[in-house]
Formats: structure tokens, sequence, C-alpha cells
């Protein structure tokens, strides 16, 4: 890795290291966090389903009018409500809320879990993710909700600025542990100096992953690739703030 002395194959050598034995210390981790996913979109496809049927009935009200009315759908239950079509619009609203919530804050936990593992301590999720809510005063779902915000604006503009920013914001949780005094919008300005002339290598390292990303749809797979993967990044992250600090 250009101007680190660190070779990409060499940083993932030592993750693996890392990792050894240890695979099991993220279990509960990636079991709850996929437990999570599955509940909020199993509310999600089920609030979607009610909220097009309820519009559907509101369809058909609107053109057969009475004769619908009185016949209720041939008595399936499709009458209309605008109360019931209004709060499965809001249940849907509520569950994509919560599947990017729960999408910014896995990102931090994952992450200090992988800095754990590095520094040789157990990779407890769970106790991480409590230290957010209770110790942090939010400063971490700030950052990362800020940088979700920030990378979807900018990938609207283009796909690649979009991945190109994602890089310039990878240290923001990192720097959030390593110091606890740092505020979310510091962070990411923080990261965004130590990651200039860097990104490009961030990039790459992340897409050596391709394939084993293909393969996490099969979701058992996430038990090895997610580890391997935070904890190659946050090797690489380690790497170039003892750089930067040099």
């Amino acid at each position: 890795t250009a101007g680190l002395n660190i070779t990409r194959a060499e940083i993932k050598k030592v993750a693996q290291e890392k990792l050894s034995g240890r695979y099991g210390e993220w279990f509960k981790t990636i079991i709850l966090w996929l437990i999570a996913q599955w509940v909020v979109n199993l509310i999600f496809r089920i609030a979607f389903i009610k909220y097009i049927s309820q519009g559907t009935s509101y369809w058909f009200a609107s053109i057969f009018g009475p004769a619908y009315s009185s016949y209720d759908y041939y008595n399936y239950g499709y009458s209309y409500s605008p109360f019931a079509h209004f709060f499965w619009f809001l249940i849907m609203l509520l569950a994509i809320v919560a599947m990017f919530l729960i999408a910014s804050l896995a990102t931090a936990t994952f992450q200090w879990c992988a800095i754990h593992t590095l520094r040789g301590n157990q990779a407890d999720g769970l106790k991480i993710f409590a230290y957010f809510i209770k110790a942090q005063k939010n400063r971490v779902l700030k950052a990362n909700v800020l940088i979700a915000i920030y990378t979807f604006f900018w990938t609207l503009l283009l796909v690649i600025p979009g991945i190109v920013k994602s890089a310039s914001y990878a240290m923001a949780n990192y720097l959030l542990e390593k110091d606890s005094t740092l505020s979310a919008s510091d962070a990411i300005l923080l990261s965004r100096q130590i990651m200039h002339g860097y990104k490009l290598e961030f990039l790459i390292l992340r897409a050596s992953f391709f394939f084993w990303t293909i393969l996490a749809i099969f979701q058992v797979t996430n038990f090895y690739v997610l580890p391997y993967r935070n904890v190659t990044e946050i090797r690489f992250l380690d790497t170039l703030y003892e750089h930067y600090i040099e």
C-alpha cells in the first residue's frame, strides 16, 4: 500500500491471525443483527401489502362507487378505510427509518468490534451497542446518520462520487473510538483529512472482498466475511492513522 510500507496481503494476513479462533466472539452480534434486519423487513413487507390493498380498495371504490361499497368487493374484506390506509403508510415509513438506523449502528458496531479484535480484547457487540446508547451522547449515531445522508446526496450526482465519499468518511468510527471527546462532525472532518490521498487504496482493499460479499447473500457466510472484512479494513485504517500521526 503506497506510503504505508505494508501490502494488502500483509494487512489481510494480520486480520486472519487476529481472528484465528475468535470468530465465535462475533456470532452473537451477527445473529442479532440478522434478526433485527429480518423483523424490520417483515414489518415493512406486511405494511406495504396492506397499504397497496387499501389503495386498490380506494381505486375500486372511486370507480364503482356505491356498488363496490354494497358488495364490499365480494366480501373479501378489501373495503377502503382512510385511517387504515394512513396507518399502514406510517408503519412503512417507520420501518424504513428503522432499517436506516439499524444499518448505521451496525456499521459502527462491527467496526468497533474489529478494533477490539485487533487489540486482543473480546468483540462484544452488545456491550459496544449499549455504550453507544448510554455513554456516547448519540455522537456515534449522529456521525453515521450524517455519513449516510452525505453519501446518499453525493450518489445522487453520480455513483462514483458517492463511492469516493464513502471512503473519505471511512475513518470516522475509528476516530470516535480513539477519542471519546471528538464530536460527530469533527470525526467526519478529520476522517476526510486523514483519508486524503489514500481513498483509492482503501477502495481497492474493499473491492478485494467483492466475491466474498456476493457469497454473503447466503447469510451463513456472514459469520466469516463480516469479521474478516471489518478487521482487515480497520487494520488498514490503524496503519494509516499511525502514519498520519508520524
